[in-house]
Protein backbone atom coordinates (compact mmCIF):
# COMPACT_ATOMS: atom_id res chain seq x y z
CA UNK A 1 0.00 0.00 0.00
CA UNK A 2 1.21 3.27 -1.12
CA UNK A 3 2.35 5.29 1.76
CA UNK A 4 2.42 9.66 1.90
CA UNK A 5 4.97 11.21 3.02
CA UNK A 6 3.68 14.29 5.78
CA UNK A 7 5.46 17.09 4.12
CA UNK A 8 4.00 16.01 0.52
CA UNK A 9 0.59 15.76 2.39
CA UNK A 10 1.07 19.28 4.68
CA UNK A 11 2.39 20.82 1.16
CA UNK A 12 -0.66 19.64 -0.75
CA UNK A 13 -3.27 21.18 1.75
CA UNK A 14 -0.85 24.26 1.80
CA UNK A 15 -1.56 24.04 -1.69
CA UNK A 16 -5.50 23.57 -1.52
CA UNK A 17 -5.79 26.21 1.68
CA UNK A 18 -4.56 28.81 -1.22
CA UNK A 19 -6.58 27.64 -3.43
CA UNK A 20 -9.47 28.21 -1.05
CA UNK A 21 -8.23 31.33 -0.37
CA UNK A 22 -8.28 32.32 -3.76
CA UNK A 23 -11.61 31.33 -4.63
CA UNK A 24 -13.00 33.26 -1.71
CA UNK A 25 -11.15 36.41 -3.20
CA UNK A 26 -13.04 35.99 -6.54
CA UNK A 27 -16.21 35.80 -4.85
CA UNK A 28 -19.29 38.26 -6.45
CA UNK A 29 -19.69 41.51 -5.58
CA UNK A 30 -22.36 41.84 -2.88
CA UNK A 31 -24.50 44.95 -2.25
CA UNK A 32 -26.15 46.30 0.89
CA UNK A 33 -29.59 48.23 1.54
CA UNK A 34 -29.55 47.62 5.45
CA UNK A 35 -26.70 48.87 7.55
CA UNK A 36 -27.24 46.13 10.50
CA UNK A 37 -26.36 43.22 7.61
CA UNK A 38 -23.65 45.77 5.88
CA UNK A 39 -21.72 45.98 9.67
CA UNK A 40 -22.02 42.31 10.46
CA UNK A 41 -20.12 41.79 7.46
CA UNK A 42 -17.15 44.12 7.92
CA UNK A 43 -13.71 42.86 9.61
CA UNK A 44 -11.88 44.09 12.54
CA UNK A 45 -10.06 47.43 12.20
CA UNK A 46 -12.80 49.03 9.89
CA UNK A 47 -13.30 52.93 9.71
CA UNK A 48 -16.28 54.60 11.24
CA UNK A 49 -17.06 58.26 10.46
CA UNK A 50 -20.02 60.08 11.42
CA UNK A 51 -18.43 63.55 10.81
CA UNK A 52 -18.64 64.90 14.11
CA UNK A 53 -15.44 66.45 14.18
CA UNK A 54 -16.36 68.23 10.65
CA UNK A 55 -16.83 71.88 11.48
CA UNK A 56 -19.89 73.22 9.90
CA UNK A 57 -20.45 75.30 6.55
CA UNK A 58 -23.40 77.38 7.38
CA UNK A 59 -23.02 80.57 5.04
CA UNK A 60 -20.89 79.05 2.40
CA UNK A 61 -19.89 75.64 0.97
CA UNK A 62 -16.58 73.78 1.47
CA UNK A 63 -14.48 72.02 -1.65
CA UNK A 64 -14.53 68.27 0.12
CA UNK A 65 -14.83 66.56 3.38
CA UNK A 66 -11.94 64.17 4.06
CA UNK A 67 -11.82 60.56 5.95
CA UNK A 68 -8.79 58.45 7.00
CA UNK A 69 -8.47 56.07 9.45
CA UNK A 70 -9.15 52.10 9.93
CA UNK A 71 -6.36 49.11 10.61
CA UNK A 72 -5.01 49.19 7.68
CA UNK A 73 -5.75 52.89 6.53
CA UNK A 74 -8.45 53.74 4.30
CA UNK A 75 -9.11 57.07 2.90
CA UNK A 76 -11.54 59.00 0.78
CA UNK A 77 -12.55 62.63 -0.18
CA UNK A 78 -16.34 63.36 -0.59
CA UNK A 79 -16.71 66.02 -3.09
CA UNK A 80 -19.74 67.78 -4.95
CA UNK A 81 -17.88 68.58 -8.13
CA UNK A 82 -18.75 71.89 -8.94
CA UNK A 83 -21.23 73.45 -6.09
CA UNK A 84 -19.23 72.44 -3.03
CA UNK A 85 -20.82 70.73 0.30
CA UNK A 86 -22.48 71.43 3.16
CA UNK A 87 -21.78 70.06 6.30
CA UNK A 88 -24.72 70.45 8.64
CA UNK A 89 -26.01 69.05 11.90
CA UNK A 90 -29.59 67.34 10.11
CA UNK A 91 -32.41 65.00 11.66
CA UNK A 92 -29.85 64.95 14.52
CA UNK A 93 -26.84 63.82 13.14
CA UNK A 94 -24.07 65.29 11.70
CA UNK A 95 -24.35 64.90 7.45
CA UNK A 96 -22.03 65.92 4.70
CA UNK A 97 -24.74 67.11 1.63
CA UNK A 98 -24.79 68.84 -1.73
CA UNK A 99 -24.95 73.07 -1.57
CA UNK A 100 -27.06 72.47 -4.43
CA UNK A 101 -29.40 70.27 -4.77
CA UNK A 102 -28.73 69.24 -8.38
CA UNK A 103 -25.59 68.18 -8.09
CA UNK A 104 -24.22 64.38 -7.39
CA UNK A 105 -21.52 63.73 -4.75
CA UNK A 106 -18.69 61.76 -5.22
CA UNK A 107 -17.16 59.77 -2.90
CA UNK A 108 -13.40 58.87 -4.12
CA UNK A 109 -11.18 55.95 -2.11
CA UNK A 110 -7.74 57.60 -2.78
CA UNK A 111 -5.74 54.58 -0.87
CA UNK A 112 -6.25 51.63 -3.58
CA UNK A 113 -7.39 48.96 -1.19
CA UNK A 114 -10.99 49.45 -0.36
CA UNK A 115 -13.27 46.77 -0.26
CA UNK A 116 -16.27 47.60 1.63
CA UNK A 117 -17.93 50.94 1.89
CA UNK A 118 -21.04 52.01 3.14
CA UNK A 119 -23.30 54.91 4.86
CA UNK A 120 -26.63 56.01 5.93
CA UNK A 121 -28.11 58.90 3.05
CA UNK A 122 -31.48 60.64 2.99
CA UNK A 123 -33.06 64.13 1.47
CA UNK A 124 -33.82 66.97 3.31
CA UNK A 125 -35.46 70.22 2.93
CA UNK A 126 -33.07 73.73 3.57
CA UNK A 127 -34.20 73.78 6.79
CA UNK A 128 -33.10 70.18 7.74
CA UNK A 129 -36.26 68.38 7.42
CA UNK A 130 -36.50 64.99 6.27
CA UNK A 131 -38.51 64.42 2.42
CA UNK A 132 -39.40 61.67 1.02
CA UNK A 133 -38.05 60.62 -2.42
CA UNK A 134 -35.14 58.78 -3.79
CA UNK A 135 -31.34 58.55 -4.46
CA UNK A 136 -29.16 55.68 -6.64
CA UNK A 137 -26.04 55.01 -4.99
CA UNK A 138 -23.67 53.95 -8.17
CA UNK A 139 -20.36 51.82 -7.32
CA UNK A 140 -17.05 51.87 -9.53
CA UNK A 141 -17.75 48.08 -10.68
CA UNK A 142 -21.19 48.93 -11.82
CA UNK A 143 -22.73 48.41 -9.12
CA UNK A 144 -26.09 50.56 -8.13
CA UNK A 145 -28.27 50.69 -4.98
CA UNK A 146 -31.75 52.39 -4.88
CA UNK A 147 -31.78 54.26 -1.45
CA UNK A 148 -35.56 55.49 -0.45
CA UNK A 149 -35.75 58.10 1.47
CA UNK A 150 -38.74 58.53 4.08
CA UNK A 151 -39.76 61.53 6.04
CA UNK A 152 -39.95 58.94 9.63
CA UNK A 153 -37.94 55.55 10.47
CA UNK A 154 -34.54 54.32 9.99
CA UNK A 155 -32.28 55.95 7.17
CA UNK A 156 -31.74 54.64 3.73
CA UNK A 157 -28.47 52.82 3.21
CA UNK A 158 -26.20 52.09 1.21
CA UNK A 159 -23.36 49.58 0.90
CA UNK A 160 -20.84 47.38 -1.05
CA UNK A 161 -18.46 44.58 -0.84
CA UNK A 162 -16.19 43.99 -3.68
CA UNK A 163 -13.40 41.39 -3.62
CA UNK A 164 -11.81 40.79 -6.93
CA UNK A 165 -10.99 44.40 -7.25
CA UNK A 166 -10.54 47.90 -4.86
CA UNK A 167 -13.28 50.14 -4.94
CA UNK A 168 -12.50 53.66 -6.37
CA UNK A 169 -15.83 55.59 -6.09
CA UNK A 170 -19.34 56.03 -4.91
CA UNK A 171 -21.28 58.18 -6.58
CA UNK A 172 -24.71 59.20 -4.87
CA UNK A 173 -27.26 60.55 -6.95
CA UNK A 174 -30.10 62.76 -6.00
CA UNK A 175 -33.67 61.82 -7.65
CA UNK A 176 -35.57 64.62 -5.95
CA UNK A 177 -33.94 67.41 -6.78
CA UNK A 178 -36.53 69.79 -5.07
CA UNK A 179 -34.36 68.20 -1.66
CA UNK A 180 -30.90 67.97 -0.81
CA UNK A 181 -28.39 64.79 -0.41
CA UNK A 182 -27.11 63.66 3.44
CA UNK A 183 -24.59 60.90 3.66
CA UNK A 184 -23.70 60.28 7.11
CA UNK A 185 -22.42 57.37 9.42
CA UNK A 186 -19.96 56.07 7.03
CA UNK A 187 -17.73 52.76 7.17
CA UNK A 188 -15.00 51.52 5.34
CA UNK A 189 -12.89 48.80 5.13
CA UNK A 190 -10.00 47.42 3.20
CA UNK A 191 -9.44 44.62 1.50
CA UNK A 192 -7.90 41.73 3.64
CA UNK A 193 -4.03 41.58 3.07
CA UNK A 194 -2.10 38.69 1.44
CA UNK A 195 -0.36 37.95 4.74
CA UNK A 196 -3.47 36.97 6.20
CA UNK A 197 -5.16 34.83 3.64
CA UNK A 198 -1.43 32.94 4.02
CA UNK A 199 -1.81 32.80 7.75
CA UNK A 200 -5.03 31.38 7.23
CA UNK A 201 -3.50 28.20 5.06
CA UNK A 202 -0.54 27.42 7.42
CA UNK A 203 -2.98 27.46 10.16
CA UNK A 204 -5.41 24.70 8.21
CA UNK A 205 -2.33 23.06 6.58
CA UNK A 206 -0.84 22.77 10.49
CA UNK A 207 -3.89 20.97 11.69
CA UNK A 208 -4.27 18.74 8.89
CA UNK A 209 -0.26 17.59 9.48
CA UNK A 210 -1.87 17.17 13.37
CA UNK A 211 -4.45 15.02 12.06
CA UNK A 212 -2.02 13.07 9.95
CA UNK A 213 0.52 12.26 12.92
CA UNK A 214 -2.59 11.08 15.27
CA UNK A 215 -3.71 8.51 12.53
CA UNK A 216 -0.46 7.17 12.19
CA UNK A 217 0.34 6.66 15.88
CA UNK A 218 -3.44 5.29 16.35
Amino acid sequence: MTRFRPLAVAGFFVAASLGLCATAAQAATTTYTSSSSFQSSLPAGYYFNDFVGVPDSPSSPVTSVTGTGGIPTVGYTITAPTSGLGVFPDAGFKAVGNWNRSQDMVVTFNTGNVASAGADIWISDINGNRLAGNVTVNFSDGSSVSVPSTTTGAFGFAGITITDAPLTTMTVVNNNVTGYLNVSNMSVAAVPEPSSLAATALAMAAMAGVTLQRRRRA
